[in-house]
């Protein structure tokens, strides 16, 4: 298992899926940052937490392919369950086209539960010369 040494944006196991798309997955301890204040007695993982984590596993996998990706936007967000400490959830984000932009469905699984979904807007950055 591949650990990265990111303690914001901790993911392991990028991988290619069989249809082109990207997968990654992330485990957070209870004293992982993004938990701290929310909330004491009952930590739960911010949304935007796992958003970062969506828009991390594409601006990874588009530096293992040499392309500088970035996220522009999220559209359609669905939160659909809550994320505890020491969970391990898997990312999903659709295969990105040759093009400099394209509209990536992803989703965040738990347990084999969604945790989120959407759209997400990825861009390319060209280098200009």
């Amino acid at each position: 298992m591949l650990i990265s040494q990111d303690r914001w944006l901790p993911l392991m196991d990028l991988r290619i899926t069989s249809d082109g798309g990207w997968e990654s997955c992330v485990q957070l301890g209870p004293s992982s940052e993004w938990f701290l204040g929310h909330f004491d007695e009952y930590p739960l993982l911010p949304g935007v937490a796992v958003l970062a984590l969506v828009a991390e596993t594409v601006k990874k996998q588009g530096r293992k392919q040499g392309r500088s990706l970035e996220v522009s936007g999220f559209f359609g967000v669905r939160f659909k369950r809550l994320v505890l400490p020491d969970e391990v959830m898997i990312i999903s984000v659709g295969a990105m086209p040759p093009g400099s932009e394209a509209k990536l469905i992803f989703h965040v699984t738990c347990h084999g539960h969604i945790v989120v979904y959407g759209v997400l807007k990825a861009i390319e950055e060209l280098s200009g010369g």
